[in-house]
């Protein structure tokens, strides 16, 4: 169980990466170094003696560090016995065992639970590090609360420094080790296997400062053994892991992103931002409709395509004195493809922006348009066509030509509508119409690929995202933003990559189950080969990954009989083989788990659920809530859990 932890030099650049160390065998200390080794393992087998492993919090995994080292929990003695029998002769290479041993002494702290996370709890905070730039364990005698702040006035880190011992690394090594097994699919065993995943694909951190004991410098090293990066002071007496060196508080801020595993926001261009009238906080105001503007039968609001010569506003008419005026907008976008999915989802999401006026109330229907206001707000016309192109410019950067007519006359108007009306007919028969046959492309989300990055999401109109969020979301940020822009921090796979991507299908490799060639070459660019087959329709070999927001899981059973199961998120009972929702998360959660696959739940109701499996004939039980949901769809004999 050898391994080297090599020497590394920082990058003298701005960001000062360091360099990825190696795995081998044979590592050299300084004789200072090495007693100072020695010591630190000294104590924990002083700390530990007579003492049994007991388990953690988690259910699944209640050993994760002894787990890395032993694929079976060995007796308490049996470690110590390992890291004795070489802690002179060759101290490091008993790193790992000694990373069972201070888990074998945290099992036996009273407070311990009060540190180390549930498995949901720890799966939610998981899925949350995508909005960090990662997790952070601080060892010294420096102050924790200090370093935090310095950092996180900068930064966007979680800390995990667990309690106030010399052990409470342990928390945080704890949750890396999970995060190898639930998103690496690391076996138990594979130390090597699990320092290479945690090096490159968890986000956690050690900051070394401070006055450090011999037994939190020996555990520092056993931490960057195991994968885990480091700042560390000029002094630091290991010449071994991933280190930057910094004694400076401010060199500390600069180089804590400068490691590889952690996350950074996608550098965009200068977003525009909406007007400083625009506030959020008054969106749900009560709003008395003192003056009125639309909703007669003439009045209208609509988003199409079509050409621009120059981006702004233009007034047709002006508002009567009346409380009731009839009101037309029409936003004209130049763009391609522009098509019927991306005007209909431009054209809902940002007329609720103009409640962010104050004073100014708002009701859009298919049918129903009228946009109200307080007698004292004074709203001027033109206001209404800055927001609207604001909101586009902000959320959808590359769309930079828009024109927005603002019509009050009603003579305009009612020349108008019978054209307004047959366009939005025939973008709704252009949706309707859209199945993944007759799209060309197909689109992809990457936004739980920093945490998860075996899976990317494939969304088409008939496999919508596996978190609820609307297939047309997608598929205009794909084509007209830079990000997903919801403070989602990339890991290095995807640094440079918006979150949602177009695909271009390629060739049908097989109809049935909804495999293209072209979207299993984006799978194996986008998790640079940890996937390379997707089945849309099909939960056998190559489903579709999960990511960890899917919404429902569908799972194969043999109880009540042969078949497929559908559980909701919200479900607190078990199947009848006894799984629960947490057994099924950490299977699918972020991987690619043969039997199962995670969905939203509008892809129940499409056309090609489950085509391969012969749709709802082959599911066998449903949770209460996806019963209730379907209503009279579900076919005869499929049982309903309790």
């Amino acid at each position: 169980m050898k391994q080297e932890l090599a020497s590394t030099q920082p990058d003298q650049s701005h960001e000062h990466v360091p360099a990825t160390h190696s795995h081998g065998t044979g590592s050299h200390l300084e004789p200072a170094a090495k007693k100072i080794l020695q010591r630190g393992l000294t104590q924990l087998l002083q700390m530990t003696e007579g003492l049994a492993f007991k388990p953690m919090t988690s259910e699944k995994y209640p050993l994760p560090l002894t787990q890395l080292a032993y694929r079976q929990i060995p007796e308490g003695q049996t470690v110590r016995a390992d890291v004795q029998a070489r802690l002179t002769s060759d101290p490091v290479s008993v790193l790992e065992p000694a990373l069972a041993l201070l888990e074998l002494y945290e099992s036996n702290q009273a407070d311990i639970a009060d540190h180390v996370l549930e498995d949901m709890k720890f799966i939610e905070t998981c899925f949350a590090s995508k909005r960090a730039n990662g997790w952070i364990s601080v060892l010294g005698n420096a102050g924790r609360g200090e370093i935090e702040t310095i950092i996180n006035q900068r930064w966007q880190f979680k800390f995990f420094s667990g309690p106030e011992r010399s052990t409470g690394v342990y928390v945080l090594l704890n949750m890396l080790a999970r995060y190898a097994y639930v998103y690496g699919k690391i076996p138990f065993g594979d130390a090597h296997g699990a320092s290479h995943f945690i090096e490159d694909h968890t986000p956690g951190l050690l900051i070394c400062r401070g006055k450090m004991s011999d037994l939190e410098m020996t555990l520092s090293l056993a931490a960057m053994k195991m994968g885990v990066p480091a700042i560390v002071p000029s002094s630091y007496p290991f010449p071994l892991g991933r280190t930057v060196r910094a004694d400076k508080l401010d060199k500390m801020v600069d180089t804590v992103v400068a490691f590889p595993n952690i996350r950074k926001l996608l550098h965009t261009p200068e977003i525009p931002q909406l007007p400083e009238y625009c506030d959020p906080e008054n969106v749900g105001q009560q709003v008395p409709q003192d003056i009125v503007w639309g909703g007669t039968s003439e009045s209208f609001y609509l988003v199409r395509k079509g050409s621009v010569s120059r981006t702004g506003t233009e007034l047709v008419g002006s508002p009567g004195k009346g409380s009731n005026n009839p009101l037309g907008v029409i936003v004209t976008i130049e763009a391609d493809p522009m098509d019927a999915f991306d005007r209909r989802y431009i054209e809902r999401q940002i007329i609720t922006k103009l409640t962010m006026m104050h004073g100014v109330g708002l009701t859009f229907t298919d049918d129903r348009f009228l946009v109200w206001q307080a007698k004292d707000t004074k709203l001027a016309p033109s206001r209404i066509g800055e927001v609207l192109i604001a909101a586009i410019q902000h959320e959808w950067p590359k769309l930079a030509k828009v024109r927005v007519q603002i019509i009050f006359d009603a003579k305009h108007l009612a020349a108008l509508m019978a054209i307004v009306r047959q366009e939005k007919a025939t973008r709704q028969q252009e949706i309707d119409g859209a199945t993944e046959d007759t799209m060309d492309q197909a689109y992809v989300c990457v936004g739980c690929s920093p945490f998860a990055p075996d899976h990317m999401c494939v969304v088409t109109p008939q496999r919508p995202p596996q978190c609820n969020r609307p297939f047309e979301m997608i598929k205009t940020g794909a084509l007209y933003a830079y990000d997903d822009m919801t403070n989602i921090h990339h890991s290095h796979l995807h640094r440079d990559v918006n979150s949602f991507r177009v695909v271009e299908k390629g060739k049908c490799l097989d109809p049935l189950r909804g495999e293209w060639e072209g979207i299993n070459a984006a799978a194996a660019e986008l998790t640079q080969g940890r996937t390379t087959r997707i089945q849309l329709h099909c939960i056998d070999e190559f489903p579709h990954t999960g990511c960890g927001c899917f919404r429902v899981i569908l799972f194969k059973t043999e109880l009540p009989k042969p078949g497929i199961g559908i559980m909701d998120a919200a479900y607190e009972g078990g199947t009848p083989d006894g799984r629960r929702w947490a057994d099924l998360h950490y299977a699918l959660a972020g991987k690619q788990t043969p039997g199962m696959a995670g969905a939203s739940t509008a892809y129940l109701t499409s056309e090609k659920f489950l085509q391969a499996h012969h749709g709802w004939k082959s599911i066998v039980w449903v949770s209460p809530k996806i019963a209730a949901m379907l209503g009279g769809r579900p076919p005869k004999g499929i049982m309903v859990g309790e």
